[in-house]
C-alpha cells in the first residue's frame, strides 16, 4: 500500500489509507513540533518525588526554625518555600495524574485537557469567588510546564 499525503496550503497534514481512508501518520506543524520539544514523552513521578524531597527539606528548616535550632530568620524561609514547593508539587502530581490515566486508558491526553479546561470555565462562571484559585492554577500549571519543558530540553541537549 502507498498512503496518500494530505497537504493544507502546501504542508502536509497527514497520510491516509487509499482504499479505507483511515490516518496511517499525521505530521505535526511547525508550532506543534516547537512545543512537542517540551513533553515528556514517558510518563514519570520522578519529578513529584524530587519536589516533595524539597517540600520536606524546607518544612524541615521551619521546623528547626520554630523550634529555634536554627535561627530565626530562617523560618520565613522554610514557610515560603513550603508553600511554594507544595503548590508546584500539586500541580507536577496533577499533570501526572492526567498523563497516566490518559496512557492507561490509550487515550490523547488532550481530551483530558480540555474537559480540564472546560471545568475551571463553568467553576468561573458558576462560583465568582473562586476566580482567584483557579487563575493560581493555571499560572501553577503553566510555570510547571515551562519549567519542566526547559529541563527535557536540557536533558536532550546532553
Amino acid at each position: 500500500m502507498v498512503p496518500r499525503v494530505i497537504t493544507y496550503y502546501g504542508q502536509p497534514t497527514k497520510s491516509i489509507c487509499p482504499f479505507c481512508g483511515a490516518t496511517f501518520a499525521r505530521f505535526p506543524s511547525e508550532v506543534r513540533q516547537f512545543l512537542q520539544r517540551f513533553s515528556q514523552k514517558s510518563v514519570s513521578f520522578d519529578a513529584f518525588k524530587r519536589i516533595a524531597l524539597v517540600t520536606v527539606g524546607f518544612g524541615l528548616i521551619w521546623l528547626l526554625a520554630t523550634m529555634e535550632i536554627l535561627p530565626s530568620e530562617m523560618e520565613a524561609l522554610g514557610i515560603f518555600g513550603s508553600i511554594i514547593f507544595s503548590a508546584f508539587g500539586l500541580a507536577e502530581f496533577f499533570y501526572q495524574t492526567i498523563e497516566f490515566i490518559a496512557k492507561q486508558l490509550s487515550h490523547n491526553s488532550s481530551y483530558y485537557w480540555s474537559a480540564t479546561t472546560l471545568i475551571a470555565i463553568l467553576i468561573l462562571y458558576v462560583r465568582d469567588d473562586l476566580t482567584r484559585y483557579v487563575v493560581m492554577a493555571s499560572f501553577l500549571m503553566i510555570v510547571r510546564w515551562i519549567l519542566a519543558g526547559f529541563a527535557v530540553a536540557r536533558s536532550h541537549s546532553q
